[in-house]
């Protein structure tokens, strides 16, 4: 069995999931306004559990089908939100897709950019991904800004693509390419002080 990986920037830690989660996760998994723009949501708390249990599943595959991580405020000691990487088709090991759900108290003060940018880091540098990609509904502008501040691109709106449960939802699809963020990690480090 591997070190579980732990990711960490200035603010935040990102560790694997626990089951022991589940009462953090579903603060904000069972929040209809959080969940608004995620098809199938809000949960329940045993949809919360069950949700856990497939991600900390999916990470044991060979190989993995996803890379899902807890953000803990590093200050507070408390989960505030949750995502990863994830493999959406079959054997492809070269993209994944960038996946995070924040707290809404949490929201505004730049976390899902900082724990974004971990994963991209991550997903670039350890994993050797040639692209990440993600996606928003259109309404969810917050998102969208955070996937633009991350460098993605906006590669296009996908019509019609997914159920909400009551009606079609097009989808905002941004990617970064690995030469991309290698490109912009080293300007911002340049740049830094």
């Amino acid at each position: 069995m591997s070190t579980p990986v732990r990711l960490v920037t200035a603010r935040l830690t990102l560790r694997p999931l626990e089951m022991a989660d589940w009462p953090a996760l579903y603060a904000f998994t069972g929040d209809a306004e959080v969940q608004r723009y995620i098809t199938g949501a809000p949960l329940s708390e045993m949809e919360t559990r069950n949700l856990i249990a497939m991600l900390r599943d999916w990470e044991q595959e060979q190989p993995p089908r996803a890379h899902p991580f807890a953000f803990v405020h590093t200050t507070d000691n408390v989960v505030i939100g949750f995502g990863g990487l994830y493999w959406t088709k079959g054997p492809e090991r070269w993209q994944a897709e960038l996946g995070y759900t924040l707290h809404r108290g949490y929201w505004g003060q730049g976390y899902a950019s900082e724990a974004g940018e971990a994963l991209l880091r991550y997903g670039f540098t350890e994993l050797r991904l040639h692209r990440v990609f993600a996606e928003c509904h259109p309404a969810n502008i917050g998102s969208a800004r955070v996937m633009q501040r991350l460098g993605m691109r906006y590669e296009g709106r996908l019509r019609e693509v997914e159920w909400s449960g009551t009606s079609w939802w097009d989808m905002l699809h941004y990617a970064i390419l690995d030469h991309e963020w290698y490109d912009r990690d080293r300007a911002q480090r340049a740049a830094a002080p």
